[in-house]
């Protein structure tokens, strides 16, 4: 089975409690999703993640998605961390792949509540060459100067991450 993840990635540790299913690697904070590809419709038509969330929750009520580990998740559950966390720096980074081949991909960055356009990705057309230099370089310009995606044993897929997490947990 190929690798299918979708994580929020904080550049700071940052205490979620123990029902959230997160990691702390290298000073940053990993909250795995167990969804498929985000979509972020509309996102390239606003410059700052709280203008995004508003729009968002003027569709959707917030509150009726409270974050539960065992179930499907959403984008709204991603945005909704963000919110309740008043995160300004992140990257939402999603991969999936079977027997080696690219199936989805999506991938944004927030920098100082500014959502970063170069780097934008939210369905797999976008996703070329040229893109994919900007996104390299986001990463790098974000510190995350290792490959989180080719630590299969925490972020293969949710239930991966989830049962690791679990087995965390157990020893402390």
């Amino acid at each position: 089975m190929g690798q299918d993840i979708t994580c929020l990635i904080i550049n700071k540790k940052l205490d979620l409690g123990k029902e959230v299913v997160h990691f702390e690697v290298n000073d940053f904070t990993f909250v795995p999703f167990n969804m498929s590809c985000p979509r972020f419709e509309g996102i390239e038509n606003f410059d700052q993640v709280s203008d995004y969330i508003r729009h968002l929750e003027s569709e959707d009520d917030f509150e009726s998605y409270p974050y539960d580990r065992d179930n499907d998740h959403c984008e709204v559950d991603i945005f909704k961390m963000i919110r309740d966390h008043q995160l300004e720096n992140f990257i939402i980074e999603h991969s999936s792949e079977w027997a080696d081949m690219p199936v989805d991909y999506c991938f944004m960055q927030v920098l100082d509540g500014r959502i970063i356009k170069n780097p934008l990705v939210n369905n797999e057309n976008q996703f070329t060459g040229n893109n994919f230099e900007n996104i390299k370089e986001a990463k790098k310009n974000f510190g995350l100067n290792f490959d989180w995606l080719a630590m299969y044993d925490l972020f293969h897929s949710y239930p991966v991450s989830d049962r690791a997490y679990t087995l965390i947990q157990a020893k402390k």
